[in-house]
């Protein structure tokens, strides 16, 4: 009697918990109308290059786990600015109109006037960002997604002079860390019933998920996201913290550098309608026997057939370079597939979609794969030791040769040049050209502009807080802007002559003004979002 009791106690328990388990709490699904861990930035890459850009895309990273996804949202510019600035400029209204108003500090913020002025600099303006997120342009994704970058699997045909027209079919993608994945959305046009042109209306991302009507908020799904070599989940996975993308301004692929770990990866883009992305290649790029592994800035050297490095065999095959991340290294690498040539016998080449058996003799990936890696030491300032703590960031090309490459060193900070103009023996010659320039504390992220020939650079410094305005030709700190907390990605808006700098730790992104023509160059002017703990 007593063990059948504990047998029906036992039944009962076990019932509970079964009954508890068809009922799992999912966790939060995250917002749609919100930013939570702004990382990446884009400008809708919809828009003609010399229109202005109505729509921001904005990754959030969900970085603390509050929900259980990711998102990615689209920021209407047109509708910020028209809440808060007069029309024709980026200067504030200073009264309250039928149309614009800024109120004050501390005000609460409604639809009707969702801007005030930041508390602890009222000359910048707030606003919150729900009223510019449209409802229907939202995607979820996995956690910790990283930058955002384009590609263009559609174009307009030749246009006038012989220049292709604008991408009809722009692809989206972003490297995400929590579940080591690079995601990819198509992005389309919400018809909003307005005869207004295309990339004046809401963006549509398309990855997959279910129809909106059934469930809005569903993430992208699984044949949008590349996690193993091929597709084939036989293979090995994607490595851990895929972190930077580089998209190849001259061949149909991008290239992955991972935080942690040695592996840059090598993604072919695919054929539009015809064949599927897929991760081709994973070479041990960034392995560093004395310390962690990891890379971080990517570049692709632009190039002149006239001067053109010997490895690039006459710019038909792409030179990049890649920072460590821990180590004070650069790489260069290019990339080259196998060619088979008649009367190899039975060697063939892999054919999309199938898999390598064992035993399957004479078969070949052909795919492009990373060839001849080199390292080299940037110069700059002594780190003193290997740590834990980050040693580079990101780095970038200068002009259109390709002889001047700019390295963000992040620990001790400071910003780096170099020749990378083409020797005698034809190859780079890859050597200091300028003694280090002092920056900000714990710089990272690099962004290059040019307006009326003179160029300059913008470093955004995590820890400080800050934007340090760099001239690229005299290699010089000019300015400094103060933005908000946790600055990291950085886009440029050259129509408009602003900046967007994502603050991931304030849930908000700071609006810098370029305009050589306006007294506000080089301030913060408003900020997409309210500062915390403000917006409480």
């Amino acid at each position: 009697m007593p063990s059948c009791s504990r047998a029906v106690l036992r039944a009962a328990v076990l019932a509970l918990g079964l009954s508890a388990c068809s009922d799992t709490n999912l966790g939060l699904d995250p917002p749609s109308d919100a930013l939570f861990f702004p990382g990446g930035l884009l400008l809708d890459p919809r828009a003609p290059a010399d229109e202005p850009a109505r729509y921001l895309l904005v990754a959030n990273g969900n970085n603390d786990l509050s929900y259980n996804a990711g998102s990615v949202v689209a920021i209407d510019l047109d509708d910020f600015f028209a809440a808060w600035a007069r029309p024709g400029t980026y200067e504030v209204d200073p009264w309250c109109g039928a149309e614009r108003c800024v109120q004050y500090v501390g005000s609460d913020t409604t639809a009707d006037r969702p801007c005030r002025r930041l508390a602890l600099r009222p000359n910048v303006v707030e606003c919150d960002e729900q009223t510019f997120i449209p409802q229907e342009s939202i995607v979820q994704v996995g956690d910790f997604a990283t930058l955002l970058t384009s590609s263009c699997e559609l174009r307009e045909g030749e246009g006038e002079g012989g220049r292709l027209g604008r991408c009809l079919a722009p692809r989206v993608w972003l490297p995400v860390r929590g579940d080591p994945s690079i995601t990819y959305i198509d992005l389309g046009t919400i018809d909003d019933g307005t005869d207004q042109p295309d990339w004046e209306k809401p963006p549509g991302f398309d990855c997959g998920q279910p129809d909106p009507d059934v469930d809005p908020f569903v993430r992208c799904s699984s044949r949008h996201r590349l996690t193993h070599l091929f597709n084939d989940r036989d293979l090995p996975p994607l490595g851990r913290e895929p972190f930077t993308m580089l998209m190849s301004p001259s061949q149909r692929l991008a290239f992955v550098a991972h935080a942690d770990g040695d592996q840059l990866t090598t993604i072919d883009l695919g054929e539009y309608q015809k064949r599927r992305p897929q991760i081709v290649g994973q070479a041990g790029v960034f392995f560093d026997p004395n310390g962690l592994s990891g890379g971080f800035g990517l570049a692709e050297r632009p190039c002149d057939p006239a001067d053109a490095p010997s490895i690039t065999e006459g710019c038909t095959r792409p030179l990049v370079y890649g920072s460590f991340r821990y180590t004070p290294l650069l790489a260069s690498f290019t990339v080259e597939g196998v060619e088979l040539q008649s009367g190899e016998g039975n060697r063939r080449c892999l054919e999309e979609d199938e898999d390598l058996e064992l035993g399957d003799f004479g078969v070949v990936p052909c795919s492009q794969q990373v060839r001849s890696v080199q390292r080299l030491f940037p110069g700059g300032l002594d780190p003193q030791s290997t740590s834990i703590r980050p040693v580079l960031g990101d780095i970038a090309f200068g002009d259109a040769s390709g002889n001047e490459l700019f390295v963000v060193q992040t620990n001790p900070a400071a910003l780096l040049k170099l020749d990378t103009s083409v020797g005698p023996d034809g190859a780079p010659l890859d050597i200091p050209s300028a003694p280090p320039i002092e920056l900000c504390e714990e710089p990272t992220r690099l962004r290059l502009f040019e307006d009326g020939g003179q160029r300059y650079a913008f470093v955004s410094c995590f820890r400080a807080a800050e934007i340090f305005v760099l001239d690229l030709d005299a290699f010089r700190v000019i300015d400094t802007i103060r933005a908000g907390t946790g600055p990291w990605e950085i886009e440029v808006d050259p129509v408009r002559q602003l900046l967007y700098v994502a603050n991931s730790l304030e849930r908000s992104i700071s609006v810098i003004d370029l305009g050589r023509d306006r007294p506000t160059r080089f301030e913060e002017i408003a900020r997409i979002g309210l500062q915390e703990p403000f917006s409480r």
